[in-house]
């Protein structure tokens, strides 16, 4: 059996074998990828989409909270993965090294609604997309991938969407395969290099958009080969697929949703520093943080004190740094305008020891020497059980009601959570989404940005005010 139709049936029995719990947790996985779609509407990039779209686009039957007025199937799918991923704050599975939220998630949700399915179906299609995208992803290598110059979200997040897609559009196995045949005969996404902009994030939304067609095309009879995984990839990729892991749940148990929005390899850092923070060191006082990630993870972050914009300033260890010590780490307006003053000197560094725990373990060494001529450590190595942690239910609503601006009591939005957290239920995905874009109306993309509140007067910053 090819790579391929092994992924086919390994989506299929991801959602048979789905439990209560799984299918509670792909909702929440929802949740937090449509809020940030939402956050992102105020990022550069989606103000570029709407200007693209208005020039080059064509009249469509979906709405969408990520672009005003009403668009086609695929531009669809793709602003709204654009945006997801924007802020570096989707959900990730770090084994594999994909964000499969920012790929599967707007595809699901935008071919159940223009198919009117239900939240049931939508919730399938999650599982099914997941598992396919982030088995891919472990099986060719994961981080590993950034070495070669490839960006796995972008090589293999056609195929999560393709899966998806194809649940919703009731594909059988031999269709389903063709479905993944067609997504990777397109696959590829190099990994930027000197420029971590918007041909960075365009990739995602490439993807989504890709896969979600794939599955289309394959409906209506269209094949491709079932070896493409097997030959021409590994031969690109430079390794063959390793053997099939084992299925002891389905992948979406293993995803994680980020704390911050920044650059992933950046969490453990921040995490080392609320650890020294914990232990009472004076770390808002420093003078110098040193950040030491492993080698292949070093290739998409920067420390970038003047970056270009919120792309960039999501990859620069300095700004997420910054935002830290202004406790400002959730928030990802802080990352839209330009450095405060009063952030100590920060430095990038490889720690080879780090590079041992890759794949499963996305570690940081933090060193700091503090005004008073100390020099202090921390390392976190991420993954289950350390403080590089994913985030609870709770936290993740949370994260959700901050990243759309809904208060505790706004009676509206706090229905529309609990409808989304209850998807399974929900007889009509469309409705949900129009709801949506109701209460976060994408039309305020095309106001004038209110600017971001002085980075030394968040009420929760540890720099002190006289520092800067």
């Amino acid at each position: 059996m090819s790579v391929l139709e092994e992924l086919a049936l390994r989506g299929r029995r991801a959602v048979d074998k789905a439990d209560a719990r799984t299918r509670s947790l792909a909702a929440l996985h929802v949740l937090d990828t449509l809020g940030c779609v939402v956050a992102g509407t105020s990022h550069p990039l989606a103000r570029q989409l709407d200007r693209f779209t208005v020039a080059t686009g064509v009249p469509g039957e979906l709405r969408t909270p990520a672009l005003p007025g009403r668009h086609p199937l695929r531009t669809t799918v793709w602003a709204e993965a654009v945006l997801a991923h924007a802020d570096e704050y989707d959900a990730l599975h770090p084994a594999a090294a994909v964000v499969p939220a920012a790929v599967v998630v707007p595809a699901a949700v935008a071919v159940a609604d223009r198919e009117g399915r239900p939240g049931r179906a939508a919730v399938d299609a999650v599982i099914a997309g997941y598992e396919v995208m982030v088995e891919a992803g472990l099986r060719f290598g994961g981080p590993r991938m950034y070495g070669a110059g490839w960006w796995p979200t972008a090589v293999l997040g056609a195929l999560g969407s393709a899966a998806a897609a194809a649940v919703l559009l009731d594909l059988g196995h031999e269709e389903t395969a063709a479905a993944l045949g067609l997504a990777a005969a397109g696959l590829g996404g190099l990994l930027s290099a000197d420029d971590l902009g918007a041909g960075h994030y365009l990739l995602a939304g490439r993807a989504a958009a890709d896969g979600a067609e794939a599955a289309h095309l394959a409906r209506v009879g269209a094949r491709a080969s079932h070896s493409l995984l097997d030959g021409p990839a590994a031969a690109a990729l430079g390794t063959s697929a390793a053997p099939v892991s084992a299925e002891a749940e389905p992948h979406v148990n293993g995803c994680v949703f980020k704390a911050y929005p920044c650059a992933r390899p950046l969490h453990a850092a921040l995490d080392a520093l609320e650890a020294l923070e914990v232990r009472g060191l004076p770390v808002a006082a420093a003078r110098r943080i040193e950040i030491r990630l492993p080698g292949a993870l070093l290739r998409f972050v920067t420390a970038d004190r003047a970056p270009a914009g919120p792309t960039e300033a999501a990859a620069s260890a300095v700004f997420a740094v910054a935002a830290w010590l202004h406790g400002a780490a959730t928030d990802v307006g802080f990352f839209r305008g330009p450095l405060p003053p009063g952030v100590p000197e920060v430095v990038l560094g490889h720690c080879p020891e780090l590079d041992a725990h890759l794949p499963d373990r996305w570690g940081a060494r933090v060193i700091v020497d503090l005004a008073d001529g100390r020099r202090v450590r921390e390392e976190v190595l991420g993954g289950a059980g350390d403080a590089a942690r994913t985030l609870a239910g709770e936290a993740v609503t949370a994260k959700f009601r901050r990243n759309v601006g809904a208060g505790d009591g706004d009676g509206d939005w706090t229905r529309w959570i609990a409808r989304c957290l209850s998807l399974d239920t929900v007889s009509d995905v469309g409705d949900l989404r129009h709801t949506l874009c109701r209460l976060a109306p994408p039309e305020r993309l095309r106001r004038p940005a209110v600017p971001s509140p002085a980075r030394n007067a968040h009420p929760h910053s540890r720099i002190r005010e006289e520092q800067a």
